[in-house]
């Protein structure tokens, strides 16, 4: 039975991946030669592959122009027309096009389908199977997918049971069957939590049930022995007995219940705090040393998040150390924002897995800055230029900038625009102050000069849109292109004319006589910049002015 201490009793975690036990004791320390192992061998964070996917596949999210409801829709039709005509290849044509159009959705894709199937019947479950076994010999689906949708039903199958009693037998037939037909490796099994192995094993057939016995059985045996492993460990804090003891355990398919054990049972030692230091410093070595891989990690989260509900019968704070640990995990990279960042798409652990996963986003924003999706990139570029415009402070927006890199070269190019953009869209004083911090980037290396160039090349290809906004955001691009230069940030050849394609022969002429100033610095009234700001940034309003006056 898990049991907190008091709220002043859990500490503030003080170093990543290390810390002092309040209580007297010490956490493990890396030995020199796990250090020396470490040095080599990435963090698991940095390791871009695992089963359930590499991370450009785990940050692929939904088009703009789809919802997660839309989506969900289109797969029950195609799924209800598929169980009536059984046709196999027309339901792989129409799922490929779904897939072709939201390509991130394979595993949501898994999930609707499957739990369509339970809904209905042993020949529905079939039916799924070989629809999965379609699209896998197109290539349509990838294993990595169905290990996601498979996690997904094995932390929820309880919940789904409810309205679906036979449910634990028919998400083990379809596993099975995905086993068989090679879509799945037969290592997916020992992943298999224990209860749902004990409620629907019993109703396969023989040879499901006699293999899914053995499975549980071997279950059984790991976590007894790892159960004793563990509470040894938190008494000794010897992380070499514990990499010496999984040795001669074996089985390694389970050790993610390992992890997840370690992590539970540090809430409920004396100092939770210390205790997750402690577990943190086992899982380094565990992982530098080869004993423990990102996989084993990945699972062990899933597991937690999946639990949380349970947990939080006997631990009421449990969400809480919960998101400890896994800020802890992201700052000592062992584990990778994109995996956590898919947990959340598919809602591991319902409610109280999404706090946890929501609030160590928050306490971890240099990590997860790296990854943003589409919708919050714009929203987080946008609050830092505008509070660029506010104080003025390049340093500071340099320093976001190194936060959210890499950058692609659409998100490069979209930051140089935008910049630009919304400084037209405020005053001159604005344009100038986007050209100094759009030159002090490229000087200080923050940008490349390819970045600038398609920042510009994006800026007139998106003119028209712009000039519903801002009459004269011609003129202001023009002073943008001319002083770049003069900076020499920008090459002397770039043309406007080769940015975006001219709207009318009335544009083609101010493209054409706009690069002939960009090419000379001697240029009459170009060599007071606060006069040409002041010339081609309140053109249009100078112009409006003189045509009132002539009006009246």
């Amino acid at each position: 039975v898990l049991t907190c201490s008091a709220p002043g009793d859990h500490l503030k975690r003080q170093t990543s991946g290390g810390g002092a036990s309040a209580a007297g004791g010490s956490s493990p320390k890396l030995s020199p030669t796990a250090a020396g192992h470490a040095a080599r061998r990435e963090r698991p964070a940095r390791v871009r592959q695992s089963s359930f996917g590499n991370d450009d596949e785990l940050l692929d999210d939904l088009p703009p122009s789809w919802t997660l409801q839309r989506f969900q829709g289109e797969v029950m039709g195609a799924m209800k027309e598929y169980f009536v005509a059984c046709a196999v290849d027309d339901a792989v044509s129409r799922v490929r096009e779904l897939l072709a159009d939201c390509p991130g959705e394979a595993d949501e894709l898994g999930v609707v389908a499957i739990r369509a199937a339970i809904d209905r019947d042993e020949a529905a479950q079939a039916a799924v199977v070989n629809l999965f076994c379609g699209l896998h010999r197109c290539s349509a689906l990838e294993p990595s997918a169905l290990v996601r949708t498979f996690e997904k039903l094995f932390v929820t199958w309880e919940d789904i049971a409810i309205d679906a009693p036979k449910a634990p037998a028919a998400i083990l037939s379809v596993l099975i069957g995905c086993v068989r037909g090679g879509v799945v490796s037969s290592a997916l099994l020992t992943k298999l939590p224990e209860n749902l192995m004990a409620a629907g094993g019993k109703s396969l057939d023989a040879e499901g049930e006699e293999l899914i016995a053995s499975t549980a059985a071997e279950l059984r045996e790991f976590k007894r022995q790892a159960t004793h492993c563990l509470d040894e460990f938190f008494v000794t804090l010897n992380s070499d007995e514990v990499k010496s003891r999984l040795r001669e355990i074996g089985m390694k398919p389970y050790l993610h219940e390992l992890v997840k054990k370690a992590i539970t049972t540090s809430f409920s030692q004396q100092d939770p705090a210390a205790a997750r230091e402690a577990v943190l410093a086992l899982f380094q070595q565990l992982t530098a040393d080869g004993a423990v891989s990102k996989d084993d990690l990945q699972w062990g989260v899933t597991r937690l998040l999946g639990q949380l509900e349970d947990l939080e019968l006997d631990c009421p704070r449990a969400s809480e150390f919960a998101t400890d640990f896994v800020a802890s995990l992201i700052a000592d990279e062992l584990v990778s924002v994109p995996f956590l960042r898919r947990c959340r798409l598919l809602r591991i652990g319902g409610g109280p897995g999404l706090r946890v996963l929501d609030a160590a986003q928050r306490r971890t924003p240099e990590y997860y800055k790296k990854h943003l999706s589409t919708a919050d990139f714009k929203k987080e570029l946008h609050t830092m230029i505008l509070e660029y415009f506010n104080s003025g402070d390049e340093a500071e927006f340099g320093r976001c900038v190194r936060e959210l890199t890499p950058l692609t070269d659409e998100r490069s190019a979209e930051l140089i625009r935008k910049v630009m953009a919304l400084a037209m869209e405020r005053s001159g004083a604005e344009c100038e102050q986007a050209l100094k911090l759009l030159v002090t980037l490229c000087r200080q290396e923050e940008l490349s000069a390819d970045a600038l160039e398609r920042g510009f090349d994006d800026l007139y290809s998106r003119m028209p849109d712009l000039l519903l906004d801002v009459p004269d955001a011609r003129e202001m691009a023009q002073s943008f292109v001319v002083e770049a230069k003069k900076a020499k940030v920008l090459r002397q050849s770039w043309s406007a004319l080769k940015a975006a394609e001219p709207a009318g022969p009335g544009d083609a002429a101010l493209y054409s006589n706009f690069e002939e100033p960009g090419a000379r610095d001697d240029v009459e009234g170009i060599t007071d910049r606060e006069a040409f700001y002041a010339a081609q940034m309140d053109a249009a309003t100078q112009a409006q002015t003189a045509k009132a006056k002539k009006h009246h």
